[in-house]
């Protein structure tokens, strides 16, 4: 949680604000240090946990703190609810005190240097992968400059990882990812190891890539991958169900993530926040329609299985399908009984699919045609076995 606090405290300009600055802009009203304090002090005296193993359930975080523990003036860029920057500002010189690494994070750069910690902090126990702090010094630096045109993607290409491919580094943690692995590395490939998958630009609606764990990026680019649906072998550069199979750059991820617009909230005049939305956002308000669909958390693996997901917000229905363009459609009926002579629990561990996926198989309800692929595959290798 954020307070827009100061020693003082006072108003700040912001767009939409409710009070008005001295020069008549819209600003929001700051509190000071000793209020953010009693706030702390109002909601601890809830607290219902023995205080000598949780003292407090709201404090004021160490990294409000300089090196020799007095509290200093924090400044803050926020993208988005998860992706923000906290830093100092003494002169004319920033530093970075707390990078948010939602949405980059999952990007993997073999950055061997030590991570990063503050210097002018209290809290010297936490710290960052060095890139990631880099990256944001460039995205405040041109978001200072006023850079607001797509094509100034070039802002972060003064970094040493501008044009490596951005990959993410994955778990292998499903028996299907697993299986296609140890059919190229058999001696390799093992549960919970680690495996390559690059982020591409234009993907086809049922293209996941993987390949075995690498920490050379000179070999990301030339090597094979192999996608997990069809188990078809696929190399960077290629046509792959017609598409052209590119990995994005790492300046691209850098600057897509610096554009990315809040989705949860209104713009300061209602309308739907854009990539430069500016302002005290405004709660977006969700109706609720019958009949109500339940999703859970596991909302896009159940969409890209073929659950067509409606949304509706303040303006109209919003249909959330993203795997829409996937092909799903129900399985044959001459299938479904072949496979009904097999437990549910054998065709689960066998395929690797969800129960969520198996219920809607065996009830001829439409599922991703990866899953019915693995499945019919499933099926026909049992019956060979003879079970």
């Amino acid at each position: 949680m954020f307070f827009v606090a100061s020693e003082r405290g006072g108003l700040v300009p912001c767009p939409g604000g409710q009070h008005k600055a001295p020069h008549g802009a819209s600003a929001v009203k700051v509190i000071t240090w000793k209020q953010v304090d009693g706030i702390c002090a109002q909601l601890n005296s809830l607290n219902p946990y023995d205080p000598n193993i949780v003292s407090d359930i709201l404090k004021v975080e160490e990294c409000n703190y300089d090196h020799s523990g007095r509290q200093h003036h924090l400044y803050g860029l926020a993208v988005s609810a998860k992706r923000y920057v906290v830093y100092t500002r003494k002169k004319d010189k920033l530093e970075i005190i707390k990078p948010s690494e939602h949405g980059l994070g999952i990007v993997y750069v073999p950055d061997k240097r030590s991570r990063y910690t503050p210097a002018d902090c209290k809290d010297q126990d936490t710290n960052y992968p060095r890139w990631i702090v880099e990256a944001w010094e460039r995205l405040l630096s041109g978001h200072f400059k006023g850079d607001k045109d797509p094509e100034d993607a070039l802002i972060s290409r003064q970094l040493w990882f501008d044009d490596l491919p951005a990959v993410m580094r994955v778990r292998i943690t499903t028996p299907n990812v697993l299986k296609v692995l140890r059919k190229r590395e058999p001696d390799i490939a093992k549960p919970y190891n680690f495996a390559l998958s690059p982020i591409l630009i234009q993907p086809s609606p049922d293209c996941a890539l993987v390949a075995p764990a690498s920490k050379h990026p000179e070999d990301w680019l030339t090597r094979e991958y192999t996608e997990i649906h069809s188990g078809e072998t696929v190399t960077l550069g290629s046509e792959y169900r017609g598409k052209t199979v590119t990995p994005q750059t790492l300046s691209s991820v850098i600057w897509r993530h610096f554009l990315h617009a809040e989705d949860k909230s209104l713009s300061p005049g209602g309308e739907s926040c854009n990539a430069y939305t500016r302002g005290l956002l405004l709660r977006r308000p969700i109706h609720a329609t019958t009949p109500l669909i339940p999703i859970g958390k596991e909302i896009e693996r159940k969409a890209q299985e073929g659950e067509d997901i409606s949304v509706f917000d303040n303006v109209g229905p919003v249909k959330y399908h993203p795997r829409k363009t996937a092909n799903t459609r129900p399985a044959n009926a001459v299938l479904i009984q072949r496979a009904s002579r097999f437990s549910k629990k054998l065709l689960r561990r066998e395929s690797g699919a969800s129960q969520h996926a198996i219920d809607r198989f065996f009830r001829g309800e439409r599922i991703h045609p990866g899953t019915r692929k693995m499945l019919a595959q499933v099926v026909e290798r049992l019956e060979q076995s003879g079970l």
